[in-house]
């Protein structure tokens, strides 16, 4: 990790991510009944309690409004902000709310729909399988893929930086 990338993620105080494609692999499984299910890493929130000692919150944007999405934030104790259209203005009101500037605040996001806020983030994550144009922005871009491990991933980069 390069010194700067290192100075960059200590002054993280807002983690805000996308769900499917980062939390997941970016399936989802249907029933007969239409219950739609997805597959998480526990692993990749194993490491929360830590950020929040160190200053870190975390937040959940999703596009999608989905029970699945909203059982699995209340576990993690992530807020979760569903159904939004807009991803860029409800970071930025998250960034006004809590009164911080963009270099203390990461987004990391997986597909078009992520980029603004990837783009606006003070540091853009995302995910080894994460679309081609997000790669190209991010500021770290992880070696695993979503829903396996990613978040993790990031956590322990975080972490790292923080600790040193």
């Amino acid at each position: 990790m390069g010194s700067d990338l290192s100075k960059r993620l200590r002054q993280l105080k807002l983690i805000a991510f996308d769900f499917d494609g980062i939390f997941t692999d970016g399936k989802v499984i249907v029933d007969q009944h239409g219950n739609e299910s997805v597959i998480c890493s526990r692993k990749d929130t194993l490491r929360f309690p830590e950020l929040r000692k160190h200053g870190v919150d975390l937040v959940v944007i999703s596009k999608e409004k989905n029970p699945v999405v909203t059982k699995r934030c209340e576990k993690m104790k992530v807020d979760c902000l569903q159904g939004v259209d807009e991803k860029l203005i409800a970071f930025k009101q998250l960034l006004q709310a809590r009164n911080l500037s963009i270099v203390e605040i990461a987004f990391m996001g997986d597909d078009i729909n992520d980029m603004e806020c990837l783009k606006f983030a003070g540091l853009a994550f995302t995910v080894a399988d994460g679309h081609v144009e997000c790669m190209a922005i991010a500021d770290y871009v992880t070696s695993r893929k979503g829903g396996d491990h990613a978040v993790r991933e990031v956590c322990d980069l975080i972490l790292e930086a923080m600790e040193k």
